[in-house]
């Protein structure tokens, strides 16, 4: 199994704000308040151990873990087959990117509002791969194939904002937005992958980090990344925004790969950590403290084996690499969805086991702030993970 979440399907839904029993049976009974641009209420439930979105891209589930061993979570069509977690200004999100919508989430991960991307910056499908949340409530989504940032208010589309100028194929792969208070003013940091539409989107030119005034929604600008093909969410930490940076997942030595550290105040960058120290593209990156950790797949092609790295947050330093990884390498891209979360952190793994697909979870070495162990028994998933927050 190769990287996925780089295509969608467009299907024209409307926006709803009501029990959805048909469609979310199990989850039915929990669905209170139903306000896309509003937090989830307090108290709605008891704080699981962690919220999962799992795919095995033909089909989604989604919902929380109670403990450890197998855990039964929610199908439905509205889920679609390829889905993206994320969380913003402390509120979550589940993407259903190849049916183009956004579902808010209250802690527990069941549903609590809906907005369609269907039709924002024209037609065809949108594909957001990202939300952020503005201080006025407003959701912004990047429009993967749209060329596009799309805010909604009040549960619906009022406008986008048009990205087509800053690539020269008309479509910069805008993937991931954070919203960050800078000097007292609100900004949008977008990274645009800048793939070649005509050479099956591979990374063979610079990427950027374009920020929009939010109080305005005007573009400031873009600055050139130092590595290419910005993947998956964006970590903050200490004022720096950490970019899972691949480059192309076939080349584990590129020079312009590995992750990179965005100061939001100076606007420059640096890359903490270099691909080839690493010989694989970094997948996903978590960080707790000082301590980061990452998911680093190998460049086999077809096959990209993965691995479990740390790495110290703030300095870059390698704790434990490629030669000595936390977990793997496994056989092929199994190891998807990262998180921390109270000490721990939790790992998917999309291979099967006899419970499930198991996420993994580790705890700190006491008095090594960064060498983790495995604590006990896996999750268990009925589909594998993709996502966890």
């Amino acid at each position: 199994m190769t990287p996925r979440g780089r295509s969608g399907t467009s299907r024209s839904v409307t926006y709803a704000c009501r029990p959805w029993a048909s469609l979310l049976g199990a989850l039915a009974a929990t669905l209170g308040a139903c306000a896309s641009d509003a937090p989830a209420p307090a108290g709605a439930c008891t704080s699981p151990e962690i919220v999962v979105a799992a795919s095995d891209y033909t089909s989604s589930a989604l919902g929380s873990a109670r403990g450890r061993g197998p855990q039964t979570l929610t199908t439905g069509f509205d889920l679609g087959k390829d889905p993206q977690l994320t969380e913003a200004a402390g509120r979550l999100f589940f993407l259903a990117r190849d049916t183009d919508q956004v579902f808010e989430l209250d802690r527990c991960g069941a549903p609590i509002g809906r907005v369609s991307l269907a039709g924002a910056a024209g037609s065809g499908a949108t594909n957001p791969h990202d939300i952020a949340v503005a201080p006025d409530g407003a959701l912004w989504a990047t429009l993967y194939n749209r060329a596009a940032i799309a805010i909604a208010r009040e549960g619906r589309v009022v406008r986008s904002i048009d990205l087509s100028a800053y690539d020269d194929d008309g479509n910069p792969q805008a993937d991931a937005i954070r919203i960050v208070d800078v000097g007292g003013a609100a900004k949008a940091f977008v990274t645009l992958e800048r793939l070649d539409d005509r050479d099956r989107l591979r990374s063979l030119r610079p990427s950027q980090m374009l920020v929009i005034d939010v109080a305005t929604e005007t573009p400031e600008g873009t600055l050139t990344l130092l590595g290419r093909n910005p993947f998956n969410r964006l970590v903050e930490h200490d004022g720096r925004l950490l970019i899972a940076a691949p480059g192309n997942f076939d080349d584990g030595a590129e020079s312009g790969a590995g992750i990179e550290a965005f100061d939001v105040r100076t606007r420059t960058s640096r890359l903490l950590v270099e691909e080839r120290d690493l010989a694989g593209s970094v997948a996903e990156i978590s960080v707790e403290g000082s301590c980061g950790v990452a998911i680093v797949a190998g460049p086999t092609k077809d096959i990209n084996p993965t691995w479990l790295v740390t790495f110290d947050a703030a300095t870059g330093q390698i704790l434990a690499g490629t030669s000595a990884p936390v977990f793997g390498p496994t056989p092929g891209y199994d190891l998807q969805g990262l998180a921390w979360r109270d000490g721990r952190l939790y790992v998917g793994d999309r291979r099967r086991g006899p419970g499930g697909h198991p996420v993994r979870v580790f705890r700190r070495v006491a008095g090594e702030p960064c060498r983790l162990e495995l604590d006990g028994a896996p999750i268990e998933l009925p589909l594998p993970a993709v996502g966890l927050r």
